[in-house]
């Protein structure tokens, strides 16, 4: 066994069509992981059910694994392109020795052009796969990290529906709720890549989906998320402007502050902001914050450069 979390996988493979759980999502690349760069066949790979435990953080029992089995033995799932539609199942035997507790499988031999010897692939990290709550994530991120080099991909919406695998009953709304805003948030807060997106439409209509690739190598602590930041914001900002802006019922202008208190207030009236609009400007503040954009940030980024 290997300790390796790299996972590489052909492009086309990287957006195959099949619907599977977040355990099976798991299971699967789980084991990718541990094919070595330099393989040039396939072997029986192997992980103790201790060590099957531990990447997937959770009780892993020996009465879920033919369950898992049964289930991923039977399921199959597409690569298609314009040349090519075929349909592959990923494992050709899967087996658990109960004397060793050592689950094995074996890839089936027509995925060997799509995880053996790859000139061009999609590299991902297991450790932030198997973070991730929403299996939706746990695709995005392997596509995002396919096109990091280039900075942005595009897809139209039934197109990315279909690799997704998002049930037909999800209207665009919900597709946009519980996937796009779901996965954006999950790749944020616990992967060294995220992304932001544009919609672009035709008419009313959301056509396609323009994804921003954006690196997190190194991210301030308070920016992992809005309960950090606005923690942050209250020991370090108090009485400072924060943000110049106008309000959205009467046209006045207002100056953004954080009281002693922690609460918005607005500077020039000196009047406490409601909690509801509060909640608003919050994370308005946070997604500022987040791109870079928030001048009370920088200036204090300038600062702390100059005493060093």
């Amino acid at each position: 066994m290997t300790k390796n979390n790299i996972i590489r996988t052909s492009h086309q493979l990287n957006h195959f069509r099949g619907n599977y759980t977040k355990l099976e999502l798991d299971f699967i690349y789980s084991f990718i992981s541990e094919i070595r760069e330099e393989d040039k066949d396939f072997k029986k790979y192997s992980l103790s059910l201790s060590e099957l435990q531990r990447k997937l953080n959770k009780p892993f029992k020996t009465r879920d694994i033919e369950p898992i089995f049964d289930t991923l033995m039977s399921k199959k799932f597409k690569v298609n392109n314009n040349k090519k539609l075929a349909i592959y199942n990923f494992f050709i035997t899967m087996e658990f020795d109960k004397e060793k507790r050592l689950l094995s499988v074996k890839f089936s031999p027509d995925l060997k052009p799509h995880l053996l010897k790859l000139d061009q692939y999609a590299r991902g990290n297991l450790k932030y796969i198997l973070e991730f709550k929403s299996m939706y994530s746990k695709r995005l991120y392997m596509l995002i990290a396919q096109w990091k080099k280039r900075g942005t991909f595009k897809y139209k919406v039934e197109e990315i529906r279909e690799v997704l695998a998002v049930p037909e009953v999800y209207d665009y709304g919900n597709f946009k709720r519980r996937v796009l805003k779901t996965a954006e948030k999950e790749l944020f807060e616990k992967s060294n890549i995220y992304f932001e997106y544009e919609e672009i439409k035709i008419g009313k209509k959301v056509e396609s989906i323009l994804f921003i690739i954006k690196n997190k190598a190194i991210i301030d602590d308070y920016l992992i998320n809005i309960t950090k930041f606005i923690d942050y914001m209250r020991d370090n900002h108090v009485n400072d402007d924060i943000l110049f802006a106008t309000d959205k019922n009467n046209g006045v202008e207002i100056i953004i502050s954080i009281s002693k208190k922690g609460m918005l207030y607005d500077k020039y009236q000196n009047i406490e902001i409601d909690k509801i609009r509060a909640k608003e400007i919050w994370n308005t503040l946070f997604s500022y914050a987040k791109k870079k954009e928030l001048k009370c940030l920088k200036k204090e980024k300038i600062e702390k450069e100059i005493q060093q």
